[in-house]
């Protein structure tokens, strides 16, 4: 009778434990989203024209409903900077922050990597060869101009490439994490091969745009931008996480995986085939913003264990809150956007995830 009360009071505590750890984890969510919330209209705010906190949302509000203002008044002219100018951009970094974030917990789940990221399969060097060839060669898959939707759609089918060929590999031979991993690698070095002979002959100019394409830079993001890449990430953020229990299966090995019923070789396939057309859509616009996925993801299962139904949830919202932050204060140093929020980023995170690294006393994997 001694040992059953035991029991029963050894569970209810471990019972107790569980729910303070997943409110804790709910609460993290939360407080990421009210700060991204916040640092939106921070980021709106920064700028030339001096527009308060308060009154950012006032103008999108009243711009929602429908309010219109007499041309050359004060209002009318916040109304467009905001409307056109500052909220693209800021729009545009949460919800890119968000799905390279969720690339990054994605990824180094399936390739059981904490060093792993969404350009670990050569996204981001096929991205470059993309842009290289439309910029160098004039060379795009649309018939628009090479400064507006051709050089996108070319950033964004040369960034599918190199998955594609991954896929193809793993199909013939395996389908491991270390399989995966050294593919992208090979890859990688094949197509940034590849760019650099296409830039070894070419102007000073070409060259300066193709180097901002690779440090990632928000400064020329519209309206237009953010169809595609939104709906693709807000897509594939609500996929990872209906997959989130499959994920947390397999990270109990794939023999483990195999008799639950869970195909690891084709679940790495489908995770990597999402998170490339996530990744893709982002750079095609705005070049190659890294460290996001690796550190934000990272980060998050230090702070909250790894358990997918959470991380990756708050992953994206972590994320969504680091690159608005990181454009803030690229704006701060900036004001002419001569310092790329890519730049910023790698200042940022490097030491930061050296801290945590060093500071953490437990095997998160």
């Amino acid at each position: 009778m001694s040992n059953n009360t035991e029991s029963y009071s050894d569970n209810k505590s471990l019972m107790v434990s569980y729910k303070k750890f997943t409110i804790k984890k709910i609460l993290f969510i939360a407080i990421c989203i009210i700060l991204a919330f916040i640092a939106l209209g921070l980021s709106i705010c920064i700028g030339a024209a001096d527009i308060s906190f308060k009154e950012v949302y006032e103008i999108i509000y009243k711009h929602i409903i429908g309010t219109t203002y007499q041309k050359g008044t004060v209002e009318f002219i916040h109304d467009y900077i905001i409307w056109n100018i500052r909220l693209p951009r800021a729009l545009f970094a949460l919800i890119a922050g968000a799905g390279l974030a969720v690339g990054g917990a994605v990824m180094q789940s399936v390739m059981k990597n904490p060093l792993a990221d969404p350009y670990t399969t050569g996204i981001s060097s096929g991205t470059c060869f993309g842009v290289a060839i439309a910029l160098v060669l004039g060379l795009t898959v649309s018939n628009s101009q090479i400064g507006n939707l051709g050089l996108v759609m070319n950033a964004f089918i040369f960034a599918l490439i190199p998955t594609a060929l991954i896929i193809i590999i793993t199909f013939k031979n395996s389908t491991s994490p270390a399989t995966l991993i050294l593919a992208g690698v090979a890859i990688s070095y094949i197509f940034n091969a590849l760019t650099t002979v296409l830039l070894i002959s070419t102007d000073a100019e070409t060259l300066a745009i193709v180097y901002r394409w690779q440090v990632g830079s928000l400064t020329e993001v519209t309206w237009n931008s953010i169809p595609l890449m939104a709906t693709i990430n807000i897509a594939g953020i609500i996929i990872t996480i209906f997959i989130s229990k499959k994920l947390n299966i397999m990270a109990l090995g794939d023999e483990n995986a195999k008799s639950l019923g869970i195909n690891s070789g084709n679940m790495r396939i489908i995770s990597l085939m999402i998170i490339s057309f996530m990744v893709a859509s982002v750079i095609s616009y705005v070049g190659i913003i890294g460290f996001i996925g690796l550190i934000s993801a990272h980060i998050v299962r230090i702070l909250i264990d790894s358990d997918n139904r959470f991380v990756i949830p708050a992953s994206a919202a972590f994320g969504a809150v680091f690159l608005i932050g990181a454009d803030i204060i690229s704006k701060y140093l900036s004001p002419t956007d001569s310092i790329p929020v890519g730049v910023v980023i790698s200042f940022i995170g490097a030491p930061v995830f050296l801290y945590l690294i060093i500071r953490q006393k437990r095997n998160i994997w």
